[in-house]
């Protein structure tokens, strides 16, 4: 018969499985509290987390995005009122596009912080999948922004255009943009610019773009450390979501320079359709990658090769190797799935059917640990050993 075993990484109070519970009064579970007692309990946890994360205090993920959420409340207001005073149309867009960044920061932060909770009764894998969430809602965020950006560039070029059609001769070329114009002109518009009557833009408005280019870079880049370390898939969603916003400011910044240097050049547009497509092409392959996690597909095929490299040592036709723990004769089976910033491990262990449950133990933890020096991630490790009653030495 075979025998299944499990062992994680990461100590954690989860539920145990025998029924003997630490806690025979009355309590309840939910995903925003792992539990609550009657009388004196953890009911406040999470908002007391949150709470402490907008003051500044808690984890490095929640910190780095308070950093951006804070930046962002400040482009915003900045590059807002100063496109409508100094009548930057570019500007203006980018600003509602920083915006759109501060939702970004609280899903991020919420979806951070939900995932690091213990397991609980409800959710005995845990709620690292929250992350997966997270960054699915902020790739359709960035994507639902690549298509502001284009409609909005779309409107531009299409003013531009129409002034162009005024200044050719009546011919086939002159029908197509005075087409084009007139289809823009009712095409739905997102972050369409504003304007005043005989108003002037101010060069000036270059500088707030240009801060914007250098604070989101920044963000992008502090941000994505740490999610690099963590490797948290939300955090790195977000850093997209900043570099996506640092794009934005460029087209801001070479249109309110090309517009003063040379107001005949659509070059507002014509970036923007560029920016937006980049960033169109970012939150895919973002939203790809969380689509597959949310569906369980598998690892990389890179990673479960090195996965199984790494239990190489451990097979072996004698029963005892030479560092003196048990060895075993084949390895089938292994499967893995990302879950958040986890791995979860199922693997298939053939053992002679002479070895103890001792032997399967000190085993298991051998497994456990070279699994877990080839990716940090990896959280969560079930074996399942299947006694093999050949001879070993045949």
């Amino acid at each position: 018969m075979s025998q299944r075993r499990s062992k994680s990484t990461k100590s954690s109070p989860g539920p145990r499985e025998n029924g003997n519970s630490s806690h025979p009064h009355p309590h309840s579970h939910s995903i925003f509290h792992s539990h609550s007692h009657n009388g004196n309990g953890h009911a406040h946890d999470d908002t007391a987390g949150l709470l402490q994360a907008l003051q500044g205090a808690g984890d490095r993920g929640s910190r780095i995005t308070l950093i951006g959420l804070y930046a962002n409340v400040a482009l915003t207001g900045a590059k807002g009122i100063a496109a409508w005073h100094m009548n930057s149309a570019s500007l203006l867009a980018d600003a509602a596009h920083s915006m759109s960044d501060l939702l970004g920061d609280f899903v991020t932060l919420f979806c951070w912080k939900l995932s690091r909770k213990p397991p609980s009764l409800r959710y005995p894998y845990g709620f690292a999948k929250f992350e997966t969430l997270g960054t699915t809602t902020v790739s359709l965020m960035l994507i639902a922004g690549a298509l502001g950006i284009a409609f909005h560039s779309y409107h531009l070029l299409a003013q531009a255009l129409a002034t162009s059609v005024s200044t050719l001769p009546p011919g086939p070329l002159h029908d197509l943009l005075s087409q084009v114009a007139s289809v823009a002109q009712h095409a739905p518009s997102i972050g369409h610019s504003h304007s005043h009557a005989g108003s002037v833009l101010d060069p000036n408005a270059a500088w707030f773009a240009a801060v914007s280019i250098l604070s989101k870079e920044w963000l992008y880049r502090i941000t994505k450390k740490v999610a690099d370390e963590e490797h948290s898939p939300v955090l790195y969603a977000n850093a997209i979501h900043h570099r996506s916003d640092a794009y934005s400011s460029v087209v801001a910044l070479v249109a309110i320079i090309g517009s003063w240097l040379l107001p005949a050049l659509p070059l507002d547009p014509i970036g923007g359709m560029i920016v937006s497509a980049v960033i169109l092409q970012q939150g895919y392959a973002l939203l790809k990658d969380a689509f597959a996690e949310l569906t369980d597909a598998g690892i990389s095929r890179s990673t479960r090769d090195s996965f199984l490299h790494a239990l190489d040592p451990l097979l072996s036709k004698s029963v005892e190797s030479s560092i003196g723990a048990p060895c075993v004769l084949a390895i089938r089976d292994l499967r893995a799935k990302r879950v958040g910033s986890l791995i979860f491990v199922d693997v298939t262990a053939d053992v002679p059917s002479t070895l103890t449950v001792l032997d399967t133990c000190r085993l298991e933890e051998q497994i456990t640990r070279r699994l877990g020096e080839v990716r940090r991630e990896v959280s969560d490790v079930r074996v399942r050993f299947c006694p093999v009653d050949a001879e070993i030495g045949s």
